[in-house]
């Protein structure tokens, strides 16, 4: 056990610290998030606790720099003795720094006479005006219902109801029972047409979840306070073009009567925002007149019809690329444009109106904004502490259809899932979308009968299926059209007498059918690179848990929802050495593509990606290098195995 822990801290070690030779500093938490911070409210400090781990060696602190912002103090002096912790407090200014912020701290150390390393922390945050987004101050909740959420994803892999502003609505209103119950718990009932359908709804809830659980700790809430009851699954019938019926609600405070939530505190009703006299943004830069033209003036007279004088606050939040100096530059203008304005509208003087814009930003999603509003509104209201975006959805990819061909020779159009296939083309179609479909005719290496090449036979099934589809749609919409691209492939082992027995070649029998609308066609530089992994003799299939993996489903991912579909080639090698006595080597080389094809989709599907748009256009089963006599060492028939999973834009930009 002592020697298993002294390996484990180690292995820490050498991730946060530079190795070297010598003792270094530890740290449990090099990266500390400080969550939201009020622009005016001070500065905020946080300590790193710096450990010396060694029993002989004394750690000298030589130089501490920080990153514009912020300040780091050593709490004693600049020596960590042997076995001993020194405390560095960090503090952070947010004055003038609305928005998101990372910020490091470098510690050079020494230790011995010439072992010299840098330590590197960070803190990070994000600043909001107390002025703009105030946290009410909640002292009964005497009327609390929150309203359920219903969507019908159209896939299992279909995440876009997750923009919708009401998501944000929703988290938004459970909030409140955090801040009285100190928990919330959410609720999922699922409505599916058949049994079928739990299974392949289980990473789409699983992302819900994540995507809930997100919006919460935007707003500071521990996800130790968000519990999530077990779902509730129900047989019923559902609109065809769905693939099921989501329903989202609280489990203690869920209404079906109100359409939106009721949430009054104190007595009094819920108030949604102060009287803004000016909210605008956009990316560019507006002309001034633009500004003065979105202001209020009108609601600023009558203020200053009843109250003789007018105390007006203000925010603005620019780009990160505009300078401190242009942001004092634009407030100093803003601000005398608006007084002019006014002065000619109702002659007020100087001594009647101060016009303050006291907090200067970076917007965080790089805009400019301006907000103006009157002192006095800022007194017993409650506001809104976040802000409902607008809805901007990416409509989802359509579902896709996959049949096998083994003992049929054409699509059974009255299967459910075909319906609810083919009922999303026409909807899309009568929405104005161009239906685009790629066909995947896949046969296996099993000779037919008459002797026809396998990839003539699997060419001819795709033109069939097409003019099928073509006919069935015209009749269906009036003469509308389909586009498609015909994809014929014979995927598998060649065919012999021994794999026969060990092959289940039937599963290379099938039609595809892969709609590409909605695919955002971005031409990204996606970069395509080959995937390739090396192995010793015993290997079963490729590791998804490498980083190296990771990446190239990454790419796989960003290919499909740019193209709506991704071409793929896989070779798989092996060299002559036996390895089973049981099992020939051909039989290997296959079964270790067949199972690193089968992890890749499988990945793909926890990302939601639908692996049905995943073709493997070529397939090669190598075995190779030199016979295996027993005279040339074993480690020398290592290049020959491997498993390499090319994208075919690779290969086309070569």
């Amino acid at each position: 056990m002592k020697a298993v822990y002294l390996i484990r801290s180690l292995a820490v070690f050498f991730l946060l610290v530079p190795f070297t030779s010598h003792a270094q500093v530890m740290i449990a938490e090099p990266a500390k998030e400080l969550g939201e911070i009020y622009e005016n409210g001070g500065k905020i400090t946080t300590t790193f606790t710096l450990r010396n781990p060694y029993p002989v060696d004394t750690i000298h602190i030589l130089n501490i720099e920080t990153s514009c912002g912020c300040t780091a103090i050593l709490t004693q002096d600049t020596l960590i003795r042997p076995n001993s912790t020194l405390e560095l407090e960090v503090s952070y200014d947010p004055s003038g720094r609305l928005g998101l912020f990372v910020k490091s701290i470098a510690v050079e150390t020494r230790t011995g006479k010439s072992d010299f390393s840098t330590l590197y922390l960070k803190i990070s945050g994000n600043v909001i005006s107390e002025t703009a987004l105030v946290k009410p101050e909640l002292t009964q909740l005497l009327d609390y219902k929150v309203a359920p959420i219903y969507f019908y994803p159209i896939t299992a892999f279909d995440t876009s109801y997750l923009d919708f502003s009401y998501i944000i609505s929703f988290v938004n209103d459970l909030t409140y029972e955090i801040d009285f119950y100190q928990f919330t718990t959410i609720g999922f009932e699922i409505g599916v047409s058949s049994q079928k359908e739990i299974e392949t709804l289980e990473y789409l809830l699983n992302y819900s979840r994540a995507k809930l659980l997100r919006e919460f700790k935007r707003r500071g809430f521990f996800v130790s306070t968000v519990f999530f009851d077990e779902p509730v699954f129900k047989i019923e019938e559902i609109p065809v073009w769905a693939a099921a019926r989501i329903k989202v609600y609280s489990s203690n405070f869920n209404t079906e009567f109100e359409e939106e939530s009721v949430v009054r505190i104190s007595g009094s009703d819920f108030v949604e925002n102060i009287d803004m006299a000016l909210d605008h943004q956009r990316f560019n830069m507006p002309d001034y007149e633009t500004l003065l033209n979105e202001v209020n003036f009108e609601m600023l007279e009558g203020k200053l019809f009843m109250n003789s004088r007018l105390e007006l606050r203000g925010v603005i939040l620019t780009p990160a690329n505009v300078s401190d100096d242009e942001r004092q530059k634009l407030k100093n203008k803003l601000s005398k444009l608006l007084f002019k304005r006014l002065k000619k509208l109702t002659g007020i003087t100087k001594e009647n109106v101060s016009i303050a814009f006291d907090s200067l930003g970076v917007h965080p999603e790089n805009k400019y904004r301006f907000m103006l509003w009157d002192k006095d509104d800022e007194q017993d209201q409650q506001k809104y502490r976040f802000e409902v975006k607008e809805d901007v959805i990416t409509p989802p990819l359509l579902p896709t259809f996959k049949q096998s061909m083994l003992t049929r020779t054409t699509l059974d159009t009255t299967s459910q899932d075909f319906k609810h296939f083919w009922k999303n083309l026409v909807l899309n179609y009568q929405a104005g979308h161009a239906i685009n479909i790629v066909i995947e005719s896949s046969v296996s290496q099993i000779p037919r009968n008459a002797g026809d090449d396998n990839l003539v036979i699997a060419r001819k099934r795709a033109t069939e299926i097409s003019e099928t589809l073509s006919q069935l749609f015209k009749n269906e919409t009036n003469g509308g059209e389909l586009n498609f691209i015909l994809k014929p492939v014979v995927q598998g082992p060649g065919y012999t007498p021994q794999l026969k027995k060990l092959v289940d070649y039937a599963q290379y029998e099938y039609i595809n059918l892969i709609p590409t609308t909605h695919a955002n066609g971005n031409d990204k530089d996606l970069n395509p690179q080959p995937y390739q992994v090396n192995f010793d003799y015993y290997f079963n299939g490729v590791d998804t848990a490498s980083w190296l993996f990771d990446k190239f489903a990454t790419y796989l991912a960003a290919a499909v929802e740019q193209d709506g579909y991704v071409e793929l080639r896989i070779e798989s090698s092996i060299s002559k050495v036996p390895v089973e006595h049981d099992l020939p080597n051909e039989y290997l080389v296959y079964s270790r593509a067949y199972e690193s094809e089968k992890r890749l989709r499988l990945y793909l599907r926890r990302k939601l990606i639908d692996d049905n748009r995943i073709l493997f256009t070529e397939q090669r089963y190598l075995v190779q290098g030199p016979e295996y006599d027993g005279t040339i060492p074993i480690l020398q028939f290592r290049k020959f195995q491997y498993v390499k999973i090319v994208p075919q834009k690779f290969l086309t930009q070569e």
